[in-house]
Formats: structure tokens, C-alpha cells, sequence
């Protein structure tokens, strides 16, 4: 099968793109490289999962219409997996801007071209941001009071509402994949488990956000990709314009606080605070029910914090990541 990996030099995007070729998939790789963090990161994410592989990357941005057009047109894929998005909950308002280009018009301009050109299968990302603060735990795909707090939750419930008024006259089936905070090895730097590995290999001081207590449903990188793997072939069982989401999460949270001891455990280095008032965008809890993720493929993400974050740290030790920890955190825009 052909498929298409938008977002395939990020975190989630280069990990599938490998697995799939892998897996003997013919693989077309799509990224801007935009600078939300350094574009050095991608790179050598590309250099260590894809290239080795033979998997060639389009650069181009999926907000031009006519890059989007011609690009589906061209690759004529079985499936395109879009995970291309402004991501992160904190950008200042006055580049908002970035979560309406990428987040907005890149997602409709890639949705239309899915459905003109009769692509069979469509994933795309999502995020546990749309439960916002007023869901119920742990959170349903079946949960109607669906209030995010921050700008880019909202863009992501309304790819979701967008997606099905699209889908539903079309060839086409399509799939949200609801994101429970995903970590792992080439990572991004600007999430905790990340900045907590980089501090406590450079003995530098963590800045921490509020008081530890959020609570989020860690996932480790492994599990993700083989339940998106999982959700793709799934989904080729549907009648065309099929619609969906559903959640990418185990439903075992833990507290920034715990993430911490635990680090803290494993790399023997006792962290010092600067504390900052917490983000007005950052929610409470995340907490996934995986029942109906459990009923499409028959299993959900298993592996527990302390074993992934040792893997995560097995990676930040390698020469060529370690010298560049502290870089690629401060780099976050």
C-alpha cells in the first residue's frame, strides 16, 4: 500500500513513517520544518529513522493549497496519515495566527484533496486537549461536553467537526486519533518529561509550572505507533464515509510531581525549582478510557512510565543527543 505521513520529520510522524516501511509500505514523508523548535531536531530525527530506510521527504507547506493539490494528486496514496500541526498549548496570542494556518486551513486543505482524489483512508491527529476541564474522567470518545481552554484545542475539535460533513458523502473513510500525551525517545523538547531529562543531565535548574499537581495520561512513542498501525488497518473494514475518533491513551495518569520522582529516581539527580505561575492554557487532567479503542483492535497502550522514561533516557545519553538536550529546549518558541 501507498501511504502519505504528513508531520513525518515530528515527534509521533517519523516514528510511524518508519514502522510502516518496516512494515514494507511504500512511504512518502511530508514536512514544512517549521521553527516552533529547532529545525536541527527534525533533521536528525529524519537522518536516524527515515533516511536510513531509503524514505524520501518532501519539504513543503500543507497551508498552500496548490502544494496540498498537486501532492495528493501525484502520490495517489491508499491512506494518508496527517499529523503536520502547530503543536503545543502555550504560543502567545500574537502568533495564534500559526494555529489557524497549520492547524486550520493545512487541515481543510488536505481534508478536500483527500476526498477529490477518492483516497480510501484518512487518519489524522487529534489531542486529548478537546476534553478541556469539564469532562468527566477518564475521558470518552462518547463525552458531549467538549470544552477546550486553550486555542489549540479548539483547533483540534474542529478538525473533528469539520471532518465528518466532509467524509460522509464521499469515498472515503476517515479516523481522529485522540493523542494522550506522547513521549519516548526523539521526543519534543518542549514537553516535561523532555526538559526534566535535559536539566537533570546538565545540572541545571527546572523551571516548573504551577505546583506538580497536573495529573496526564503518559503514552509511551511504542505503543502509539503500533495502535495507529492497529486503527489504519481497522479502518480499511468500514464502508466508505465512515467517520470516527478515538482515543490513544491507557488510562494509568500520573502527576507531574510523580514524573519527577521518577526521574529524579533514575538519573540520581536531585532537581531544583524555579517556580513559575502555571499556564492558563494547561488542563487539570488528562485520563483516556480505552474501552472503545480496546473493541477495534483488541488491545491498548501498556507500557508504564518508569520503563518507557528508561528508554527515553538511554536515548538522551547518546553523544549525539546529549550535547544537543539543552539547545533544543531552549529553542522552543
Amino acid at each position: 500500500m501507498k501511504y502519505i505521513v504528513t508531520g513525518a520529520a515530528g515527534f509521533i510522524g517519523s516514528h510511524i513513517a518508519q514502522a510502516l516501511k518496516l512494515n514494507g509500505q511504500d512511504v512518502c514523508a511530508v514536512d514544512s520544518f517549521n521553527d516552533y523548535y529547532a529545525p536541527s531536531l527534525k533533521h536528525q530525527r529524519v537522518e536516524a529513522l527515515l533516511s536510513p530506510l531509503g524514505i524520501t521527504l518532501i519539504q513543503g507547506d500543507l497551508a498552500d493549497s496548490q502544494f496540498t493539490r498537486d501532492l495528493i494528486s501525484k502520490e495517489r496514496p491508499d491512506t494518508v496519515i496527517h499529523l503536520a500541526a502547530q503543536a503545543g498549548v502555550r504560543i502567545s496570542l500574537r502568533d495564534s495566527h500559526k494555529y489557524v494556518s497549520n492547524n486550520l486551513v493545512a487541515f481543510s486543505n488536505i481534508l478536500t484533496s483527500v476526498v477529490e482524489n477518492e483516497v480510501p483512508n484518512f487518519l489524522y491527529a487529534s489531542s486529548s486537549s478537546v476534553y478541556g476541564n469539564s469532562s468527566t474522567s477518564p475521558y470518552s470518545e462518547n463525552e458531549k461536553n467538549l470544552h477546550p481552554i486553550s486555542f489549540y484545542g479548539a483547533t483540534k475539535l474542529a478538525n473533528e467537526l469539520m471532518t465528518p460533513t466532509i467524509i460522509n458523502s464521499s469515498k472515503t473513510k476517515a479516523r481522529g486519533l485522540r493523542f494522550f500525551t506522547v513521549y519516548g525517545p526523539w521526543g519534543r523538547p518542549d514537553m516535561a518529561y523532555f526538559r526534566l531529562l535535559s536539566h537533570a543531565l546538565v545540572n541545571s535548574t527546572f523551571e516548573l509550572f504551577g505546583s506538580g499537581n497536573s495529573i496526564r495520561d503518559f503514552t509511551y512513542i511504542d505503543d502509539v505507533v503500533a495502535m495507529t498501525i492497529g486503527l489504519e488497518s481497522e479502518l480499511q473494514a468500514h464502508q466508505v464515509g465512515h467517520s470516527d475518533v478515538v482515543n490513544i491513551g491507557g488510562g494509568h495518569p500520573v502527576s507531574i510531581n510523580q514524573l519527577i520522582t521518577e526521574i529524579s529516581r533514575q538519573t540520581d539527580f536531585e532537581f531544583h525549582f524555579k517556580n513559575s505561575k502555571r499556564d492558563i492554557n494547561d488542563v487539570d487532567l488528562t485520563c483516556a478510557d480505552p474501552t472503545y479503542l480496546q473493541s477495534l483492535i483488541h488491545r491498548k497502550p501498556e507500557i508504564e512510565i518508569a520503563q518507557g522514561l528508561s528508554k527515553v533516557l538511554d536515548w538522551a545519553k547518546l553523544k549525539t543527543v546529549s550535547k544537543n538536550l539543552s539547545s533544543w529546549v531552549n529553542s522552543v518558541q
